[in-house]
């Protein structure tokens, strides 16, 4: 289970991504965001929301996009992906912005979730920022061992009713 190829997402990959994002967060997420709208995601939602966030395949790297998936060498499944970009907040604590990092369940462990994130951000300890559900405490832990530090800004999702924490490694 330990064997990952960490890759360039492509828009041929959009289908396998939806379906495992999907997975994730109806995993991850039960009792930390609206119960209502988790239960109502589907992969064509997800795929969606990804058209919209990431936009158009080919001109990510003009727009420093860096977005990433995992394939396990021994099953091709699709077992996790990372984005990372251009800071999307209003007077940003770094210039780059860790936009999601998602590894689904069973492959927590593996250092699969590392190796997508030092691959959008060009290693560790890089300046950069990031959004996290406050009571996922796994995903903060993890963050945590990797060098962020909780910085006291807190946000509230409307979308998804959940309260999130911001934490940042690095120097701006």
């Amino acid at each position: 289970m330990g064997s990952y190829e960490i890759r360039p997402v492509k828009a041929s990959d959009l289908e396998q991504i939806s379906e495992a994002h999907t997975a994730i967060w109806k995993a991850t997420y039960t009792g930390m965001v609206a119960q209502d709208r988790l239960d109502a995601l589907t992969p064509a939602q997800s795929a969606a929301r990804w058209r919209e966030t990431v936009g158009d395949f080919e001109s990510q790297a003009a727009r420093r996009v860096q977005l990433r998936c995992a394939t396990s060498l021994v099953t091709q499944e699709m077992v996790g992906f990372a984005i990372s970009g251009p800071a999307r907040d209003r007077n940003p604590p770094a210039a780059t912005e860790l936009w999601s990092l998602n590894v689904v369940p069973h492959h927590h462990g593996t250092g699969v979730a590392l190796n997508l994130m030092t691959s959008v951000l060009g290693g560790t300890g890089i300046a950069t920022y990031l959004w996290v559900a406050r009571d996922n405490s796994r995903a903060v832990a993890f963050y945590l061992k990797h060098g962020f530090e909780l910085d006291g800004a807190t946000r509230y999702d409307p979308e998804w009713s959940c309260r999130e924490v911001r934490m940042t490694v690095g120097q701006a």
